[in-house]
């Protein structure tokens, strides 16, 4: 799943960059004109017209990873060719712009971009008659160092509460909240393109008896162990969740119904034959499944799983039971 803050706050980084653009640069370039300056003029209203349908993109596809950067390169692009073409009237806006990539992409992207950047302009700007070499660089080096320690402690947080909102403090599975978003997702990617995808529930067998003879700390040393052994067995696109108490979720993409089968199958033998209680009982599993068809939600697509593992349930346990409605 990807990091929905993290992507949250780049769009809101993009957004204000469309509003600085309009409000900061759009003045700018219409001084230019009215100076006589064209060509720089021109550079600053196609950097206006170039945010703005950047950010504009980014709204309406929501590929903010790509639009934000574009947004990088283009602005950073952009600096460089005002600051060459208007010298010395235009080079402070080097430091802020150089500063922003850092919001926009990952900070050893940024880093790259800026040091691209900053070396075009050593080599191709005149604003070095006027001011040092050395103090350019080392300035820019500093601002380059600050912002990658800032950015790089920005990510790992971003990072920590992602896992706080998405995971399963108890077993490491993705939480309830994960599964909305991605069972989503995936409802959208099955309606764009077909692919077929399983939604499976299942819990364990009279678990409460394993809670009330051992202890909660058994129990939750046992729901651990199940997650382990569903990890083992399962796809690294595939996704595990735990949805409550001792119940958990599959989400499973691209398999066949015949596929699904012997999946669940190879899954419900590994738990039989490896969980088990300290005095060494079979901890055992129930399964209900249901394949994506036409139509589905969220809501729907948990409630024919949910109907199927009652099945399961009601024909005695420790048996797999997949939705009867019929999929493409």
């Amino acid at each position: 799943m990807s990091n929905q803050l993290q992507e949250k706050y780049q769009i809101s980084v993009l957004s204000i960059l469309g509003v600085v653009a309009i409000l900061g640069i759009l003045p700018f370039s219409v001084i230019r004109f009215l100076e006589g300056n064209i060509p720089a003029g021109i550079i600053d209203l196609s950097l206006v017209l170039g945010i703005t349908i950047i950010v504009t993109y980014a709204l309406r596809s929501k590929n903010i990873r790509i639009a934000s950067a574009v947004a990088a390169v283009f602005i950073v692009s952009g600096v460089v060719l005002i600051s060459v073409t208007n010298g010395i009237d235009s080079f402070l806006w080097v430091y802020p712009v150089f500063a922003s990539t850092f919001f926009l992409v990952k900070p050893i992207e940024a880093v790259a971009i800026n040091t691209v950047a900053g070396a075009a302009l050593v080599a191709l700007s005149d604003v070095f008659d006027t001011i040092s070499v050395l103090s350019f660089i080392v300035t820019i080096l500093m601002l380059l160092l600050s912002s990658f320690i800032y950015a790089r402690n920005s990510e790992k947080q971003f990072n920590l509460l992602e896992t706080l909102n998405t995971v399963d403090a108890l077993t490491g599975a993705f939480n309830r909240r994960a599964l909305s978003l991605d069972m989503e997702a995936a409802l959208s990617k099955s309606e764009r393109n077909g692919l077929q995808q399983l939604l499976v529930i299942f819990d364990l067998d009279y678990f409460k008896q394993v809670n009330d003879k051992h202890g909660h700390a058994v129990g939750d040393q046992v729901l651990q162990q199940l997650v382990k052994i569903t990890k083992a067995i399962i796809r690294k696109y595939d996704k595990l969740y735990r949805f409550g108490g001792e119940e958990f979720v599959l989400l499973v993409c691209d398999l066949s119904l015949q596929q699904q089968q012997a999946f669940i199958d190879k899954l419900q033998a590994a738990i039989k034959s490896q969980l088990k209680t300290p005095d060494g009982k079979t901890v055992t599993a129930s399964f209900g499944g249901a394949a994506w068809i036409p139509g589905t939600t969220v809501d729907s697509w948990l409630k024919r799983a949910d109907a199927a593992l009652y099945q399961a349930k009601a024909a005695g346990r420790d048996c797999i039971v997949f939705d009867s409605e019929p999929a493409n």
